[in-house]
């Protein structure tokens, strides 16, 4: 983001350049849930603008259709080109200025305004609307009676053409004071078509230069004298339609919490004032939240880098209203980290989005685990069924489910999310509770390796092979792969908080006693018996027992390793009881 020219102290630039995945845009400091963006070759066809998203503002001929006001949706089109009687239409924008005198609020929604041609009337339009607020204002009448004469002035020209201008009935001082601004503003417009060069011009930054020169025509130098400049870093959605904004200004956190609230309006949930790049204060400004900034500590915990291990205290923290970033060396994280750390602390899936989460979950482990069999089954003709045909091809299974789940978990969880999906070190020590219940797992049987791999009989290398990657490939598949695609969707546990069987550990811990019954009469069991309906209902309570006691050591230290390592620990355990019974 940058601002495009210097301007007097007394006027302050608001209006910047920003880029999104969808491209360029016109940005203001003061409207900062409007997104302008006009492209020459923008044009929008009668189906899509009544298809168009809520908070869709078609301006002067993008649209190929008639003048539109859906209240409901929030879709306008602002034109009299199309579908209309051009000489008995407003302009766009005087219909722009009837909406916003109208009471048309622009901080309770984001927007997006559209326009091909940044032509005066569709400039003075994006003008009106993006400085809707100081508009509307009680106090505001110095400023309207600038403003208005200029916008009915152009919109006279604009339909009917410079001989009809008297038609306004201004008087004469005011008419020549109106149309000295306009060629002002309409004076480069003309210079650049004279050289042939007004459709090589960059059109955003023609139209933030006359955004500009029409704040200089219309505000008095004292206008600004309070302004602040508020620079938007990032923005993450809360629930409710609350937001959150992580911003960068040099006043205090109340100051600017008084600030946003002017500018955002009720829509304002959460504030994240960068004070150094490394440096955060957080601000729950929505009392009403379902949550205080407690659950943004443990999200903001669990994604930065910084953050020291072993229970240190440097980390985020604070009180339920306020806050801030680890104090001893700051956070790592940036702006568009900490948006996404504070969207999932508040934001709050409808049941159709965690279905879809627990499905992808599901679907993710099928994926790795069935990559696994299409190997085993290569090439082989037998009718050997699932658990004959593992046991004489579980090398190739294990080539390919491991490096299919590798490959999965290293692609999602790039960036500060890799913590979400167990890539750190172990937090605290209160997962360290659940040993019993994973010794107890593993002497039932709920530990991944075959029983071609367990005693009696020498240790070879394929006992070792087998012994080391079957719980490497469950811990990444599941306690990986599949709780960290659901800890976005759910409440999980975070070490030294209160101890509940999350949605993430249920699922996740079903999934691994899922996919262990096609091989689970191959595990090792020291209790183990032929198989009969209650050896396998036995090995169901056994899975489901170590995937959810596994589960949770994961969730509670935070790590992969952790999980792993009591893999390790059950599968050794039940080693060491077969050798001594056997």
């Amino acid at each position: 983001m940058r601002p495009l020219q210097q301007q007097p102290a007394e006027i302050p630039n608001r209006y910047f350049i920003k880029e999104d995945e969808d491209g360029r845009y016109i940005s203001c400091l003061e409207a900062p849930e409007v997104k302008v963006r006009i492209d020459r070759s923008l044009s929008f066809p009668a189906a899509a603008v009544r298809k168009a998203a809520d908070g869709t503002i078609f301006l002067d001929g993008v649209a190929q259709g008639e003048p539109l006001l859906e209240l409901e949706r929030r879709v306008y089109n602002l034109d009299h080109h199309e579908g209309c009687v051009r000489p008995f239409t407003l302009a766009a924008c005087e219909q722009a200025l009837v909406l916003v005198l109208r009471g048309l609020d622009i901080r309770e929604q984001p927007w997006v305004i559209y326009a091909n041609e940044p032509d005066l009337d569709s400039v003075l339009a994006i003008w009106v609307l993006l400085n809707s607020m100081h508009l509307q204002a009680e106090d505001a009448e110095v400023i309207r009676r600038t403003v208005v004469p200029v916008i009915r002035l152009e919109g006279l020209i604009d339909s009917h053409g410079l001989a009809f201008r008297e038609f306004s009935g201004f008087p004469q001082d005011l008419l020549d004071d109106s149309f000295r601004k306009l060629e002002e503003l309409r004076q480069e417009e003309k210079d650049l078509k004279q050289q042939n060069l007004w459709n090589e011009s960059d059109p955003l930054e023609y139209t933030v230069s006359r955004l500009v020169m029409m704040d200089q025509l219309v505000y008095p130098p004292w206008f600004f004298e309070a302004f602040r400049g508020i620079e938007e870093l990032a923005r993450g959605e809360l629930t409710g339609n609350r937001i959150a904004v992580v911003c960068r200004s040099d006043c205090g956190i109340y100051e600017l919490e008084s600030d946003l609230k002017r500018l955002y309006g009720k829509r304002l949930g959460v504030i994240a004032q960068q004070k150094a790049p490394e440096t955060y204060t957080l601000r729950q400004v929505d009392p009403f939240l379902p949550f205080n900034l407690d659950a943004a500590y443990r999200k903001l915990n669990a994604m930065d880098p910084a953050v020291d291990v072993g229970g240190s205290a440097n980390k985020w923290g604070g009180s339920g209203e306020i806050g801030g970033s680890p104090r001893l060396t700051g956070t790592k994280l940036d702006p568009v980290d900490i948006a996404e750390a504070l969207h999932l602390a508040y934001h709050r899936p409808d049941l159709r989005q965690r279905l879809g989460a627990a499905l992808q979950a599901f679907a993710l482990a099928g994926v790795t685990m069935l990559a696994g069999w299409l190997a085993a089954a290569w090439g082989t003709i037998e009718p050997l069924g699932a658990i004959q045909l593992l046991a004489h091809r579980w090398r190739g299974f294990l080539v390919l489910s491991l490096t299919a789940s590798v490959l999965i978990l290293l692609a999602l969880a790039r960036g500060r999310s890799r913590r979400l999906y167990g890539f750190q070190m172990p937090e605290g020590r209160d997962w360290l509770k659940l040993t019993p219940a994973v010794i107890l797992a593993a002497l039932l049987g709920g530990m991944w390796v075959w029983r071609s791999g367990a005693p009696p009989g020498p240790v070879t290398g394929d006992r070792l092979l087998a012994w080391v990657a079957f719980p490497l490939l469950a811990e990444i598949v599941f306690r990986g792969l599949a709780h960290g695609v659901l800890v976005r969707s759910f409440d999980s546990q975070h070490a030294g908080g209160r101890w509940f069987l999350s949605w993430p550990v249920a699922l996740s811990g079903a999934y691994y006693a899922l996919w262990t019954l096609p091989l689970g009469l191959q595990l090792v069991s020291p209790l183990g018996r032929p198989p009969t309906p209650y050896s396998v209902l036995l090995l169901v309570v056994a899975a489901l027992l170590a995937g959810l006691a596994l589960g949770m050591v994961r969730e509670r230290s935070g790590s992969l390793v952790a999980s792993l390592g009591f893999h390790y620990l059950g599968l050794v355990t039940a080693l060491a009881t077969l050798y001594f019974l056997q």
